[in-house]
C-alpha cells in the first residue's frame, strides 16, 4: 500500500507542475523541486533507520490518502464536533488540510499567507532550520504543502494565540501538510497553542512542519496539544532557533491519536539562550507515541532542561529519544534531561534512549531515564488510609504525570490538562486535587 500512496504523491506533484501560474509558492519554486528530489531519494523511513527504530510507519502508509485539500468545511459547524477543543480558547488561526485561514489575531501578531504574500512575507527563509535533505517527511511537506502560514510577533503579547490544525477525512482518507513559519522579533513575547484535530470516519494523516525563530531577548511559550481521541495519525516536526538571551518553553501534551510522532529541534544559537521542554504522555490500547528531542548547544553559556513523564497501559508504546549536542567552544553549557515512565501492563512498552554528544570540556550535562511500576510503598500508604486500590493507583498516576503540566502558563489549559489526565487515569474529576 505504501507503493500506492507513493504513486499518488508522484501524480500530485506532477499535476501541480503542469499548472500555469505565477504564484510565489507554486510547484515551480526551486525549493519545491529540491524537496521532492530529496523525498524521492530518501523514501519513507522504516524501522531500519536508527531514528525510527521503535516506530513503524506501516500502519500509516497502508491507506490510499487523498493528497489535494478538499473543499473546506464551514468552521462554525465543525466546532461542536471537535471534543479536543473543549476547555481551550477559540482558535485564532485555522490550518484546514494545510490551508491557513485567520479568524482574528491578538495585538502585535501579524499573519500572511505565502501564496498571497510571496517571498517578501518571509521573515526567515524556509528550510533554514529544517533542511529538506535531512528528513524525508520534512521534504514531503515542503514539496506538497498547499501554503505556508507566515506569522510575526512584534510586541509583548499576553494573550494566547491558538492555532488549530484540522484534517478532514469525511469521504475518504486524507493527507494534510500544514506548514508554519513564525518569527518572534527581538524583545517580543509570544504565547502559542497549537492543537491537532481530525474530523471524519476515515483515517487521516497530518504531517506538520513548523520553523520558529526567536530574536535577541525574545520569549516564546509553545504548547503542542495532542488530545484528539480519534484514531488519527500525526507527525509533527517543530524547530526553534534562539538568539542571544532568548528563552523558549515548550510543553507537549500527548494523550490522543493512534500514532503520534513529535520531532522537536532546539538550536541555541546565541549566548545566554535558554530552553525548557516538558512532556506528558499517556497511552493505552495499541496507541503509539514517539518523542524525539534534539537540543543543540552551539555557543557558550546556554542552558536547557527536559522533563518528560510517560504512562503506558495495555498494549501501548511510548518511545523517547533525547539528544543533547554540545558543539566545540560551547563552554559553560548547563543541560539536563529526564524521562520517567510507568508501565501498567506486561504488554505495554517504553523505549528510552537518552544521548549526550559533547565536544566542550567546561560543561555540566546530565541525563536520566527510569521505567518501572507504581511505587508500592506509596500505594500501601494510601490503602492504609482506607483508599481502594484502583483509586490509590489513579491518584498516584495523576500526581506523576501532572508534574510535567504544572508549569503550563495558562490556568484554563492547566486545569483542562489535569482533567484529561485524570480521565485517562480513571480518576473521577470531582476528586482531582
Amino acid at each position: 500500500m505504501a507503493l500506492e500512496l507513493l504513486t499518488r504523491l508522484r501524480e500530485s506533484f506532477s499535476q501541480r507542475l503542469q499548472e500555469s501560474n505565477n504564484r510565489p509558492w507554486s510547484p515551480h519554486h526551486p525549493l519545491r523541486h529540491q524537496a521532492w528530489q530529496a523525498f524521492e531519494r530518501l523514501g519513507f523511513p522504516t524501522t531500519r533507520h536508527e531514528d525510527w527504530k521503535y516506530t513503524s510507519l506501516a500502519p500509516v502508509l497502508r491507506h490510499p490518502y487523498r493528497v489535494e485539500p478538499p473543499e473546506p468545511p464551514v468552521l462554525e459547524s465543525v466546532l461542536p464536533q471537535l471534543p479536543a477543543l473543549q476547555g481551550t480558547p477559540e482558535p485564532h488561526l485555522w490550518l484546514v488540510n494545510g490551508v491557513p485561514s485567520a479568524v482574528s489575531l491578538p495585538d502585535g501578531i501579524h499573519f500572511q499567507s505565502l501564496v498571497h504574500a510571496g517571498e517578501t512575507g518571509l521573515r526567515s527563509p524556509l528550510g533554514h532550520l529544517l533542511p529538506v535533505e535531512d528528513d524525508a517527511l520534512v521534504a514531503l511537506n515542503t514539496a506538497l504543502a498547499p501554503d505556508v502560514a507566515l506569522l510575526s510577533v512584534t510586541g509583548v503579547s499576553e494573550q494566547l494565540l491558538h492555532i488549530a490544525v484540522l484534517t478532514t477525512a469525511i469521504t475518504e482518507p486524507q493527507l494534510a501538510l500544514p506548514r508554519l513559519s513564525i518569527r518572534i522579533e527581538p524583545h517580543a513575547r509570544a504565547r502559542l497553542l497549537i492543537s491537532f484535530h481530525s474530523l471524519g470516519a476515515h483515517p487521516s494523516w497530518t504531517n506538520t512542519v513548523a520553523e520558529i525563530t526567536l530574536g535577541e531577548a525574545a520569549r516564546a511559550e509553545l504548547i503542542l496539544w495532542e488530545t484528539d481521541p480519534a484514531q488519527s495519525y500525526a507527525i509533527t516536526t517543530v524547530a526553534l532557533e534562539l538568539a542571544r538571551h532568548a528563552a523558549a518553553r515548550v510543553w507537549t501534551i500527548a494523550l490522543g491519536g493512534a500514532l503520534l510522532r513529535n520531532n522537536l529541534y532546539i538550536r541555541l544559537a546565541g549566548p545566554g539562550a535558554d530552553a525548557q521542554l516538558f512532556g506528558a504522555t499517556m497511552v493505552s490500547g495499541q496507541q503509539v507515541i514517539d518523542h524525539r528531542t534534539y537540543v543543540e548547544h552551539r555557543v557558550e553559556q546556554c542552558t536547557s532542561n527536559q522533563l518528560y513523564k510517560s504512562v503506558a497501559d495495555e498494549q501501548g508504546t511510548v518511545t523517547f529519544t533525547g539528544r543533547i549536542h554540545v558543539y566545540p567552544g560551547a563552554q559553560k553549557t548547563n543541560a539536563y534531561q529526564s524521562h520517567r515512565a510507568v508501565l501498567l501492563s506486561e504488554k505495554a512498552t517504553v523505549n528510552a534512549r537518552p544521548q549526550l554528544e559533547i565536544y566542550a570540556d567546561d560543561v555540566r550535562c546530565t541525563h536520566g531515564a527510569t521505567t518501572g511500576a507504581l511505587d508500592e510503598e506509596a500505594l500501601f500508604y494510601l490503602r492504609s488510609r482506607g483508599l481502594p486500590l484502583s483509586y490509590a493507583r489513579a491518584l498516584l498516576l495523576h500526581a506523576f504525570v501532572t508534574e510535567a503540566t504544572a508549569t503550563l502558563p495558562d490556568e484554563s489549559l492547566r486545569t483542562r490538562a489535569e482533567e484529561l489526565i485524570a480521565q485517562r487515569a480513571h480518576l473521577h474529576a470531582e476528586v482531582v486535587p
